[in-house]
């Protein structure tokens, strides 16, 4: 049983709908479902009556919704203790990041800060960047480092979380290559023939920046989806096996593109530039991340481009 089950039950309950929870809780309607039901077969007894409208608890659920209620009160308190005792730990310093960026760009990245002259002790939770921005607006977490787009804006208060840019990239269509280094499978405006896709979830932030390049591709392409992950390593590691065409970023699959591993699938105008952002609370700039602010600032400042794959 996941805590966030709860809170789920405890939204429904009083909305009385499950599509205004789901919007509520950020997930998708589909979702917000599987996670009740869920929570009805760990129970063991359903707890929503779902033949009226609005949606009404079981007798079942009315007596689970006030222990549900005490369950979340006690964690909320104690996660709100055990925070403020993190807080005062200067050495501690917690960070999320989405899984796209926390096997390569990380590491570079923090091996550039002053950790060891300030002690501190590096927390990472690798994540999806829904849970990665709730992790931040919860005090779970310092520090959050993700992809933005400025189609894709993220729902966080620029007063309240100051940000900065610690990189440039850009998200590019590959294929692995042919006997002759052309691409073995081709994204071609106007062709009839659909091109096989490695595409990535449908809640994936990369997934939705990949697909404005399709949105706005003009004329349209034609692409079937053969394969789908939220993890961007895989979707590079099946564009590897010759499996179809996927949007990778650069960053990632450099030395690919050096080596010809992978090669540019589609023409410049499908790429979607990318910049790998770094977001704080304020309160906390102010105190114990001052020093280490302002020395992201300044390397910030000299953040190189990645270069984009050759042209087809």
């Amino acid at each position: 049983m996941e805590a966030k089950w709860l809170e789920d039950f405890l939204s429904v309950a009083r909305t009385g709908s499950f599509s205004l929870s789901a919007a509520e809780r950020h997930i998708t309607q589909s979702a917000f479902s599987r996670r009740i039901k869920s929570l009805e077969q760990w129970v063991g007894v359903a707890l929503i009556d779902r033949s009226s409208y609005p949606t009404r608890l079981t007798a079942a659920g009315l007596r689970f919704q006030a222990a549900a209620r005490e369950a979340t009160a006690t964690l909320l308190n104690t996660r709100q203790d055990l925070r403020q005792a993190a807080r005062a730990d200067r050495r501690l310093l917690r960070i999320a990041i989405q899984h796209s960026l926390a096997s390569g760009f990380l590491a570079r990245w923090l091996a550039t800060l002053p950790l060891a002259r300030d002690d501190l002790l590096t927390q990472v939770r690798a994540d999806n960047l829904h849970d990665c921005v709730r992790d931040l607006e919860e005090g779970c977490v310092d520090l959050l480092v993700c992809y933005t787009h400025p189609g894709l804006p993220l729902q966080l208060s620029t007063e309240r979380y100051p940000s900065l840019t610690l990189a440039r990239d850009v998200l590019t269509p590959v294929s692995r290559p042919g006997a002759d280094g052309r691409p073995t499978h081709a994204l071609r405006p106007g062709a009839a023939a659909a091109v096989p896709w490695l595409s990535y979830s449908a809640d994936a932030q990369l997934g939705r920046m990949a697909a404005l390049a399709l949105d706005t591709a003009e004329p349209p392409l034609a692409v079937h989806p053969v394969f789908e992950s939220a993890l961007v390593e895989a979707l590079r590691a099946t564009a590897l096996e010759g499996l179809g065409v996927a949007w990778l970023p650069g960053s990632l699959i450099a030395d690919d593109l050096n080596h010809k591993r992978l090669v540019r699938a589609g023409p410049a105008s499908l790429d979607v530039p990318l910049r790998v952002r770094v977001f704080a609370e304020r309160s906390l700039l102010n105190g114990r991340l001052q020093g280490l602010w302002d020395c992201a600032r300044r390397l910030a400042e000299d953040a190189p481009e990645v270069q984009a794959a050759a042209d087809l």
